[in-house]
């Protein structure tokens, strides 16, 4: 209901058509600033048009954009208390046991692992941006192991509290992951070719387009085959879903959170839109495999291949 899909298309349709795209960038700055101001017109394009339509179109349109917030999360606020930050991570983590997210984000991700990995004849290098406190990297790193997937996992986040307490937690429980402190948004410092995959787990909606664009666009500037992005999808299913569990769980902040987190999903257009201006040239797929998520998944390295025919 709140993909608007036929009024998303006809209204990227005639920005296309009267401006081109994807918008010309030439460095990181300019990036963000393009993929910002695309998706603000496409936005307001795409309600003009519901308006004129009318009926059902205007409604769900009205809905969404009523939805739609810019609230920061708790889990963003630097003032907000560290230990009822730890209570929402440990629900998130929760939520995702109960769900069997862990082992079916890795089935999204695993054919290509597997693809990468009988390319180069070695292990598939993966690396999470945003790792937070490193529950999906660790887990991919147990299942990992456990289905004998060839692959190794690390862990990336700004904080360094958070990188120092997911070490800690891999050390502890024997899981062969690593961690360590990167700036998502500027990652001129990590050595290039050094991770085939980078994804993102539930954690885009925290991010303004021109952010997403800039981490596609870093992972493909540090020479990475993929980049894959898991994130809840844009629903009243999933938004009215994230307020039952967040009631059961009895806490304010976790709450609070949860529909922030609805109110704030991409809609799959949205995710397309955003890696075709950062990427332009690699094949890019969004999907709902998963019902309640929608998988982003950036090609590199098809790229090449698709000029070369």
């Amino acid at each position: 209901m709140l993909q608007l899909t036929d009024c998303g298309f006809t209204a990227q349709s005639l920005m296309a058509a009267q401006e081109g795209f994807p918008p010309a960038w030439k460095d990181m700055s300019q990036l963000e600033i393009a993929a910002d101001d695309w998706i603000a017109r496409w936005r307001a394009c795409r309600a003009d048009l519901a308006a004129r339509r009318g009926g059902l179109e205007s409604l769900f349109e009205r809905l969404d954009a009523a939805i739609r917030t810019d609230k920061m999360e708790h889990l963003d606020d630097p003032d907000y208390p560290v230990k009822h930050k730890n209570g929402i991570v440990q629900a998130i983590h929760l939520l995702n046991l109960a769900g069997l997210h862990y082992r079916r984000f890795l089935m999204e991700i695993g054919p290509i692992i597997r693809e990468i990995a009988q390319e180069e004849g070695r292990p598939a290098r993966v690396l999470e941006l945003a790792c937070g406190s490193g529950e999906f990297t660790l887990a991919l790193g147990r299942l990992a192991r456990k289905k004998r997937i060839q692959a190794s996992f690390s862990g990336s986040d700004y904080i360094g509290e958070y990188v120092e307490r997911a070490s800690q937690k891999a050390a502890k429980k024997k899981i062969p992951t690593d961690f360590f402190v990167l700036n998502a948004f500027d990652m001129k410092d990590l050595e290039k070719d050094s991770f085939d995959i980078f994804f993102i787990c539930q954690s885009t909606h925290h991010f303004t387009p021109g952010q997403v664009a800039k981490m596609i666009a870093q992972a493909k500037e540090r020479g990475a085959k993929a980049f894959v992005s898991i994130d809840g999808r844009r629903s009243l299913l999933v938004l009215s879903g994230l307020l039952g569990f967040s009631l059961l769980g009895m806490r304010p902040g976790v709450f609070h959170d949860s529909v922030v987190t609805g109110r704030k999903l991409y809609s799959e257009q949205e995710l397309a839109i955003i890696a075709g201006i950062a990427a332009p040239g690699s094949p890019a797929l969004v999907a709902n495999n998963l019902l309640t998520h929608s998988v982003l998944t950036v090609r590199f390295d098809l790229e090449a291949k698709l000029k070369g025919r």
